[in-house]
């Protein structure tokens, strides 16, 4: 398919269609720009539900049921699910999509892209593959992102809730709290309750919120058993209730917040490689070779290059 006739089926709500811009949109083709310049302005009307937490917290069980939930109450939905990327090929591994059995038998649409290398738990093209999945017309998208640690909390810059999941038995769940993952949850979940030690790190958690900054939304702590579904229907109820929070002034101005975040860094980046083909490497090397002899700090250096 060339570019118009990609643009006519997505316009259709073509499945084979958004498959092929998520492709081109992951390869970073420049052909995925030209498209997604022309359908702009028929992405962004889905609530977008952010599902992150350390590694074996359950998250990809939890995304399924809460997937397979949302059809059952009349949501349609598509998932992106961010895997850890393969040493060998550079692609996603696919376990999230593997153990999202229930949600692919509903007919959900499911895409596993690969985080390849991307800090933040997040792929670099995340956004424009959440717009790519919403010309399916779905209502809800959930993001899951790939397991996070303490700095991993780029998933804030595009759920509208993020829900944060903890899970007993990992040691050292005092240090895990501290981290800024748990200040980026808008609800939090003890997933995994019917192991021991869930009911201490649930009132572990209780009160790392009440010594925390007190805000408008005091995330929710939510027990959930994901392989057997217990917690679910009190999860679904806090998803509506931080939604509902929201409203849409809250959300319009968030989602602000985070276009203007989103382009300074896509400005910056844009501006960092032509002022770098401008350069070119010799400049670079030449002046590295005069920092490493002391004859030009660092900072002068860079003073240097961009004067120039």
């Amino acid at each position: 398919m060339n570019k118009n006739e990609i643009i006519d089926k997505l316009k259709e709500k073509n499945i084979r269609a958004v498959a092929r811009l998520l492709t081109l949109i992951e390869n970073e083709e420049k052909e995925a720009e030209n498209i997604l310049k022309e359908i702009w302005n028929f992405t962004g009307k889905s609530y977008i539900i952010g599902i992150t937490g350390p590694p074996g917290a359950g998250k990809s069980t939890i995304v399924d049921l809460l997937s397979k939930m949302a059809i059952e109450k009349g949501h349609k939905v598509g998932v992106l699910a961010v895997d850890p990327t393969s040493p060998f090929s550079g692609g996603a591994v696919l376990g999230d999509r593997l153990r999202m059995t229930s949600s692919q038998e509903t007919g959900i649409f499911i895409r596993s892209v690969a985080s390849r290398g991307h800090l933040g738990g997040l792929a670099a093209t995340t956004r424009f593959m959440i717009n790519a999945i919403e010309m399916l017309d779905n209502d809800l998208t959930i993001v899951e992102t790939v397991g996070a640690g303490q700095g991993d909390v780029e998933i804030v810059q595009i759920a509208d809730t993020t829900i944060v999941v903890e899970v007993p038995g990992l040691g050292d769940e005092v240090q895990a709290q501290k981290a800024g993952i748990l200040e980026i949850g808008d609800i939090l979940v003890v997933n995994k309750c019917d192991r021991p030690g869930s009911d201490r790190l649930a009132r572990e958690l209780k009160m790392m919120l009440s010594l925390g900054e007190k805000k408008d939304w005091m995330p929710p702590i939510v027990g959930t058993t994901a392989t057997n579904g217990d917690g679910f229907d009190f999860l679904w109820k806090e998803i509506k209730n931080h939604k509902k929070y929201l409203g849409t002034d809250r959300k319009a101005e968030m989602r602000l917040k985070r276009i203007n975040y989103e382009l300074e860094n896509q400005v910056s980046q844009k501006l960092f490689t032509k002022k770098m083909v401008q350069i070119g490497t010799n400049e670079i090397s030449k002046m590295s070779k005069k920092i490493l002899e002391r004859k030009i700090d660092p900072l002068t250096a860079v003073e240097e290059i961009i004067r120039e």
